[in-house]
């Protein structure tokens, strides 16, 4: 086996999900860099900001755009912490609730066709690869993190 199929794969995977969220997503507003802050929030709602970023394990730079799209475009409020009044907690406005089935159907959609023609005994078993994949990525990510600091 080749050494760059899986990096292949997963490129296709990526590049060709994100065409489909921006395509299904434009109608609302939305691009496939803001959704999945925003089910995040459906699932977390109130959190900060900070927390949102960890969550998705994504960098707080891009948090802050996307978070700054949703606020503009209405899916999202800030309201400053009483906790910490330095911080802000998110919550998903009834704007986003309003559209919180659209999500997770354009969500399934997506899964349905990547995993067309996959028996249920074939997605577990996929399923359960790539958590692994994961769990390496994060693991040796982390790792990386620590020892440039």
């Amino acid at each position: 086996m080749q050494k760059d199929r899986f990096g292949k794969h997963i490129s296709l995977i990526y590049r060709y999900s994100q065409i489909f969220f921006n395509s299904e997503l434009k109608k609302y507003n939305l691009g496939s860099g803001q959704y999945i802050f925003l089910i995040s929030l459906f699932k977390n709602n109130g959190i900060s900001q900070e927390q949102l970023s960890d969550i998705v394990k994504i960098d707080k730079a891009t948090t802050a755009r996307a978070v700054a799209k949703l606020v503009n475009e209405n899916y999202v409020i800030r309201k400053i912490s009483e906790n910490d009044k330095r911080a802000y907690n998110l919550y998903a406005t009834d704007k986003a609730e309003s559209i919180k089935n659209i999500l997770f159907g354009i969500l399934d959609s997506w899964n349905e066709i990547m995993l067309e023609n996959i028996d249920r005994k074939e997605r577990e078993t996929l399923l359960k690869l790539i958590e692994k994949v994961g769990s390496n990525i994060l693991s040796k990510t982390n790792q990386f993190e620590q020892n440039t600091k």
